[in-house]
């Protein structure tokens, strides 16, 4: 009998812990916000449509749509704030933007959209209500990274 209580003692430790396990792996990082300043070579808007980030603890690359926001050129802009899946608590130690631009003319059109290069934080650890982007002006988008 007293096997028993201690078999079914360590099944159900087993589980909680399991479950606790499971539920910090996909936490959602909350209201997460990017700051960034316009400086493309096109002189003109900026459109960022997408964050893709690159979760250290899996070695995985996520892609999480954004509230589409309009950057002109020498704005610092923020998002509005997004729901990062599986990284709470996690580190995101690499961010590509996503974007589209579009020249001064009224003319110009809407590029295709473009990836730019590796954005890495100072501070990688996410959590809610955390904005990345060094300083007052926050990541660089040149056109050319």
């Amino acid at each position: 009998m007293r096997h028993l209580k201690e078999t079914m003692t360590l099944m159900v430790l087993s589980v909680l812990m399991t479950s606790a396990a499971i539920a910090h792996a996909s936490d959602t990082c909350t209201n997460v916000k990017f700051k960034f300043t316009n400086k493309h070579n096109s002189g003109g808007t900026i459109e960022l449509h997408q964050i893709k980030y690159f979760n250290k603890a899996n070695g995985e690359w996520r892609t999480e749509g954004l509230k589409d926001i309009d950057c002109r050129q020498g704005q610092t802009c923020t998002t509005a704030g997004d729901n990062l899946t599986d990284s709470e608590g996690e580190d995101l130690t690499k961010f590509h933007f996503v974007y589209r631009y579009k020249g001064t003319k009224s003319t110009d059109n809407w590029s295709d959209y473009v990836e730019g290069g590796d954005k890495v934080p100072d501070n990688p650890t996410c959590y809610a209500n955390k904005t990345y982007g060094p300083g007052s002006t926050g990541w660089t988008i040149f056109g050319t990274d």
